[in-house]
């Protein structure tokens, strides 16, 4: 980001001051939006204490249980270091950079966990499945990583003022925020053609079930529904990150300017379905005619996953 022009800074103190007006007027936005992200983060962490501490006092020890746990501070340390990047002071902005994009990948792996054991707990009799969606998880964390290559030059310091500006582009960031929305595509959709196949048997087709899941079972339906919020509004939040960052016209900080609140909402997303599963009432859950009772959803409770028997692979 150059001065405005050739002539003299009135007011040096005032970051700002040293950025052209579109580049302030980004900035500005981008810090703006940031602050908003973490209200709505911190309100739905306050809100879900009560049920946070019935996860504990009732459960296990579980990865899962270890994830869901990973992913709020995670989370909400990625928001204070933006909020702190875009408010200042900050003396050294590539080592902020790091650490947030280090929390932001811990953060996005710990949500998508989450909804990987979800076709973990649907597909339990098929290892190949399983193994398959693993892969892809890995595969997805392995993607947000290549963030960490270009914040070691995206980011420098506004002129003396402590403040941090992203000066360069990374066209490979598109790939990054793109992995996601594809992997919560897979995972949705082989979702919801396991529960349909299990229970249009014999059923007369209704586009209800398909939008709404009416007509399924307690827990069929919890697991449903549930998936369809977090891939409704995850997917939304991370398509319009994707196409900030494959704009060419864009600037370096408006391709960035949804990658927290993106992060966030899926965060947040994750977290809620998540708990909202495991503290229903799930003793009474039940799916087709076949019964499978095992413990597929972590927290170290057996839930009770009905389908239809299945050969493993």
């Amino acid at each position: 980001m150059s001065a405005q022009g050739s002539s003299p800074i009135i007011n040096p103190d005032v970051y700002l001051n040293y950025l052209s007006p579109d580049a302030a007027s980004n900035y500005e936005l981008n810090r703006n939006i940031s602050l908003v992200t973490l209200g709505a983060l911190i309100w739905d962490m306050l809100s879900s204490i009560p049920n946070d501490y019935r996860l504990i006092r009732t459960g296990r020890p579980s990865v899962v249980l270890f994830a869901y746990f990973l992913a709020r501070p995670s989370v909400l340390a990625m928001v204070i270091l933006a909020v702190l990047q875009k408010t200042g002071p900050v003396s050294k902005c590539t080592l902020v950079a790091l650490i947030l994009v280090a929390f932001q990948v811990i953060s996005s792996a710990a949500a998508s966990f989450l909804f990987l054991k979800r076709i973990h707990a649907v597909y339990y009799g098929s290892k190949i499945i399983r193994h398959i969606f693993s892969f892809l998880w890995i595969v997805g964390v392995g993607t947000s990583c290549a963030v960490f290559s270009s914040t070691l030059h995206d980011y420098r310091e506004i002129a003396n003022t402590k403040h941090c500006v992203r000066q360069e582009g990374w066209t490979a960031l598109s790939i990054a925020f793109m992995d996601p929305v594809l992997f919560d595509t897979l995972v949705y959709f082989a979702i919801v053609y396991k529960i349909l196949s299990a229970h249009r048997k014999g059923q007369k087709k209704d586009w209800r079930i398909f939008c709404c899941g009416s007509g399924l079972p307690h827990f069929s339906r919890a697991v449903f529904q549930g998936g369809q919020q977090y891939y409704l509004i995850t997917t939304g939040a991370n398509l319009m990150r994707f196409v900030f960052s494959a704009m060419p016209s864009a600037s370096p900080t408006l391709q960035v300017m949804f990658s927290t609140p993106a992060v966030t909402l899926t965060s947040i997303m994750a977290c809620r379905v998540h708990r909202n599963l495991l503290i229903g009432d799930l003793d009474e859950a039940c799916m087709g005619n076949g019964q499978l009772a095992k413990p597929v959803i972590g927290n170290g409770r057996i839930v009770n996953v009905s389908l239809p028997p299945e050969t493993k692979s």
